[in-house]
């Protein structure tokens, strides 16, 4: 053994200081990212499954919004506690009409969803109009929405 070290010095040394290199790195890695295994959200999810907005709750959503006449099109996404809704609506629908579609979302949702999911719900049409888009926001614990302040 110390014949190999005499002959590959500069192999070993080399090796030794790629070996501390690497602890280094690690200890640091651990001191500034200590929760890597963690979830993004950490514990915000917590009881996200009794209440969870299934696929087939967001395609609910959606027909029963694409169902009304004012409505040209929607989509819904979930992203941990927030339930994100674009709505475009036909050029000719009030402002007041456009911010009552709210309730068709909140219909579709049961109360237990309502009260642990955030809603968002953003409203626009194709063409110009000085009054759109909008945006509407309900927290968990509010019974109503919270709209963009008016053009």
């Amino acid at each position: 053994m110390k014949k190999f070290i005499k002959k590959n010095k500069l192999a070993v040394i080399t090796f030794i200081i790629c070996l501390i290199f690497v602890i280094l790195v690690f200890a640091i890695k651990l001191t500034f990212f200590p929760n890597e295994a963690r979830a993004i959200y950490g514990d915000r999810l917590d009881g996200i499954k009794e209440v969870e907005i299934t696929d087939s709750n967001q395609d609910d959503i959606i027909s029963a919004l694409e169902d009304l006449d004012t409505v040209k099109e929607a989509s819904c996404d979930v992203k941990g506690r927030i339930l994100n809704i674009l709505i475009t609506v036909n050029d000719d629908v009030a402002l007041d009409t456009a911010k009552s579609l709210t309730t068709t979302i909140t219909d579709n949702l049961k109360k237990k969803q309502t009260s642990y999911y955030d809603i968002q719900v953003f409203i626009s049409k194709d063409n110009e109009d000085a009054s759109f888009p909008i945006i509407g926001y309900k927290h968990e614990d509010k019974d109503s929405f919270s709209w963009s302040k008016d053009r």
